[in-house]
């Protein structure tokens, strides 16, 4: 039989779905819409091996949960996946008891780095869920596809028999080459685009995997910290699929750090200049891991931009975080870029349990110091399975039952010297008076003056930010 398996990111509102950032899209500085990357590689594996597959991100259409209730009774669908959220998984799991009281026999199943940490839990709660993989979601779905014997899969938590089985964890796949290209055909194209110029947008993603402990973040949790890199040839491969297939020329080339290794990126380079493909492309990276040979490459091969996460201005902020940055590195990345024509995107992190208003202010005048041409702030969200969700518990910095009413702007954390009243003021108020700096104004409408399209989305969105935060 043909079963037949429906892909979701639920309608429970626009957020980054990835293990890494999982922010609402309205807090952004830069909104951008990504495609889930993850569920197109689910179901690329999925249909390889013979099933019919079916993607929608509801949220990304504004489409309801009666819009999800008519597609699970037109496509009738034998298996669930859901995308979710720290902030939203309640309401995500809505999805799968629907689908069970629609279809009593549906597997319903999820994914995310929340559940090494939540996953016995939420199935004791939560009956209409019948499976989560708590490691590498594409590493333990093909071995789920080739293996009928649910105790040979490493990475899952399921059901057998009424009881709640939690198996080894999925090491990760070492050659990610062999993964297909993501199923970009059962997507929407056309609503991920580019923030600058409105043209669809292709996220690739170039490898899996963080070495990097930082105590905020999970990203490298589900691989054991361990880094496994697509090839070059096997990037551009997917590059040009997509240029030629879908017609798209905007990308973000996406990692836990795609600068990682050079030798990779140089090649890749080589590989996009020596075609013909006329693409611009953006990705993200940490300061201590670009030079300037390195950027200069990356902009004759039509990158435009790179994003970095600085994380803070004060040293021992970024020491206490477990970052493993300098400031001095920081600053002598985004004088590269600037040197190379790139434009540079800094993100902060504001909140942590040593945050004073002096830590505060010397971030604020970093941000000053070093004038990317973007910045955020975020205020330090406890996600579970990190080491600050285990610091902040310990010591009471937030109430655990209101984490799902966080977010990365209104987040429930505070410091030891400062309430959460006073992180998100101090990020409204940072945020108005760093865009809104005269200089700022200026150097950025010189760079989009001369370019009709972009000039009328930037004042369109920073109209929309200001009234936000006004």
């Amino acid at each position: 039989m043909n079963k037949r398996i429906l892909l979701i990111n639920p309608p429970t509102g626009l957020y980054r779905r990835d293990d890494r950032c999982q922010n609402a899209v309205k807090d952004q500085t830069v909104r951008v819409i990504l495609p889930p990357m993850v569920l197109s590689y689910i179901a690329a594996l999925y249909r390889e091996a013979g099933y019919t597959c079916k993607i929608e991100d509801y949220p990304a259409e504004n489409k309801s949960f009666e819009d999800l209730k008519e597609d699970l009774l037109s496509f009738k669908p034998d298996i669930l996946y859901l995308g979710i959220t720290t902030a939203t998984i309640e309401k995500d799991i809505e999805a799968a008891r629907l689908a069970k009281e629609l279809n009593p026999d549906i597997l319903n199943c999820s994914f995310g780095f929340y559940f090494r940490t939540y996953g016995i839990e939420i199935m004791e709660k939560y009956e209409a869920l019948d499976m989560v993989i708590f490691s590498e979601a594409e590493g333990v779905v093909k071995v789920l596809i080739e293996k009928a014997d649910l105790s040979e899969v490493k990475g899952i938590i399921y059901r057998k028999e009424g009881i709640i089985v939690k198996n080894p964890d999925y090491p990760g796949t070492e050659n990610p080459d062999i993964f297909p290209f993501p199923a970009r055909d059962l997507l929407k194209n056309e609503l991920y685009v580019s923030p600058d110029n409105g043209k669809p947008l292709g996220v690739i993603t170039t490898s899996r995997g963080c070495p990097f402990k930082c105590i905020f973040c999970p990203a490298g949790t589900l691989t054991n910290y361990k880094v496994f890199h697509r090839s070059a040839e096997n990037i551009f491969n997917e590059i040009k699929e997509c240029h030629e297939k879908y017609s798209i020329d905007e990308f973000l080339l996406n990692a836990d750090t795609f600068t990682a290794r050079k030798k990779i990126v140089l090649e890749l380079c080589r590989l996009i200049r020596e075609s013909s493909m006329n693409i611009t492309w953006a990705a993200n990276s940490r300061v201590d891991t670009v030079d300037e040979e390195m950027l200069l490459e990356m902009k004759r091969s039509g990158c435009k931009m790179v994003a970095f996460g600085i994380e803070s201005g004060s040293q021992d902020m970024l020491d206490k975080m477990k970052k493993g940055i300098r400031k001095e590195q920081a600053r002598n990345a985004i004088a590269l870029c600037r040197k190379a024509g790139l434009l540079s995107h800094t993100f902060y992190i504001i909140g942590l349990p040593w945050e004073t208003r002096e830590t505060l202010s010397e971030t604020l005048n970093f941000v000053r110091e070093i004038d990317a041409d973007f910045f955020d702030f975020n205020v330090a969200y406890p996600l579970p399975g990190t080491e600050l969700f285990e610091i902040a518990k310990k010591d009471n910095l937030f109430d655990e039952s209101k984490l799902r009413e966080s977010s990365y702007a209104t987040s429930q954390i505070h410091s030891y010297k400062l309430s959460s009243d006073e992180l998100i003021k101090f990020r409204k108020n940072a945020l108005l008076r760093l865009y809104l700096r005269p200089s700022y104004i200026i150097k950025t409408l010189k760079r989009v003056l001369f370019k009709p399209a972009e000039l009328k989305r930037y004042i369109s969105f920073g109209f929309k930010r200001l009234r936000q935060l006004f």
